[in-house]
């Protein structure tokens, strides 16, 4: 019989969701490698309300703009070749936009990016989105809307 460490409660358990494949993980921290499509560093802090499509009910939701600027800056920690965008009023406004997708279609899409209206195609758009197989981030290292930039090489 296995013994439960009593330093680790469930409640200290968040969902996280891998922004190429939409794998959730159920954990205290997230994997570094994704275990359904093996891409690295690509998991962001999710809640409930978007983990409903693949795992059902769960407890915890992230429904304010302070809390989903969080989980972005978590998202763009330092290992990654990545920031988040220095613009403060640009980045408080995609949250807000976030936060109203999520009011008025259920889940945190980007504000940026019209939906095809086919529940599994917008599951690409849940922000943040795997940016870093764009266009616009090949081009010119930011993502779609501009919210993640790269970061310098000195950084």
């Amino acid at each position: 019989m296995s013994k439960v460490k009593k330093d680790y409660p469930i409640a200290e358990k968040k969902l996280w969701r891998c922004h190429v494949c939409n794998d959730i993980h159920y954990g205290r921290s997230a994997p570094y490698i994704c275990p359904t499509c093996a891409a690295k560093g690509a998991f962001v802090q999710s809640d409930k309300n978007e983990a409903l499509e693949v795992i059902g009910d769960r407890d915890g939701v992230i429904n304010s703009k302070d809390e989903v600027i969080d989980v972005w800056k978590q998202f763009a920690g330092p290992a990654n070749e990545f920031k988040l965008v220095e613009d403060e009023e640009m980045y408080t406004g995609l949250a807000e936009g976030v936060l109203e997708n999520q009011k008025n279609h259920g889940l945190k899409y980007c504000p940026c990016r019209m939906m095809a209206g086919d529940p599994i195609e917008d599951l690409k758009l849940i922000c943040p989105c795997h940016f870093e197989i764009q266009k616009a981030w090949e081009d010119n290292e930011k993502c779609w809307c501009g919210l993640f930039v790269a970061r310098d090489k000195d950084e």
